[in-house]
């Protein structure tokens, strides 16, 4: 799982460096690449987010929002319903806000108490926002280009993913059948059921020593009371003789 977000990270983020090095050109020449890297992210955050654990509670929701965002994002690029450059400079600009206000937590807030990890993403997120920001006003700026801009913003949301794989944790290492996972857990439960098996044996056989030792009591006790009856016998005997 981790290795697949890292794969979809790595992409994005090749992309927006071959967009940011072809920043010259229009939107259109690229997008079809753009849409594939999108769709190709949306699929992997969409399975990632449905089968994988996470460190962080609720995560793999939240990615898999994302992943439908992004398919839905790359199918609008691909069907030609984003061509111009200013379309796109806007929709990239949209969503790199949206996706920098919701990364923020309550967590990052508190800067004070915050850990280092929190620190470096509310200072990504608020790079997000601040890029996304002015991609809104680029045209009546600096007029960079947009190819440019939709590099550098796809170079971000790239790095944001393959940072966001490290907090996969390794719990579900069967990411399409799960069969992996299910046999460690059939070799466990033989493990435990072998263990329990072992105990009963063990205590069996202690039951059957004590059954052992109970009869050999009992027949020592019947050999005394018939030594005894014997005895008794005898001197009843005896005491007949005498008179």
């Amino acid at each position: 799982m981790r290795t697949l977000m890292l794969t979809a990270g790595v992409a994005m983020t090749g992309a927006g460096i071959f967009c940011a090095a072809n920043g010259s050109v229009a939107f259109l020449s690229v997008a079809f690449v753009i849409g594939i890297v999108f769709m190709l992210l949306g699929a992997f955050e969409v399975l990632v987010g449905s089968r994988a654990d996470f460190e962080i509670l609720g995560a793999d929701l939240g990615m898999t929002k994302d992943g439908i965002i992004m398919l839905l994002f790359g199918l609008a690029i691909l069907t030609g319903q984003i061509t111009d450059d200013m379309s796109a400079q806007t929709v990239f600009a949209l969503l790199l806000t949206i996706e920098g206000v919701l990364a923020f937590g309550p967590e990052m807030l508190d800067i004070v108490s915050a850990s280092r990890e929190q620190r470096i993403a509310a200072g990504a997120n608020i790079l997000m926002i601040i890029l996304g920001v002015y991609m809104f006003f680029n045209n009546s700026t600096l007029n960079l280009p947009a190819t440019l801009l939709i590099g550098i913003c796809m170079i971000i949301l790239g790095l944001r993913r393959a940072a966001q794989a490290f907090t996969i944790e390794y719990n579900r290492p069967g990411f399409i059948t799960g069969n992996e996972e299910r046999l460690r857990e059939a070799e466990e439960d033989e493990q435990r059921a072998l263990a329990k098996a072992k105990e009963g044996i063990r205590e069996q056989k202690s039951a059957q020593r004590r059954i052992a030792r109970i009869k050999e009591d009992i027949a020592a006790e019947e050999n005394v009371m018939m030594s005894a009856a014997v005895t008794r016998a005898e001197r009843e005997a005896e005491r007949e003789m005498e008179e």
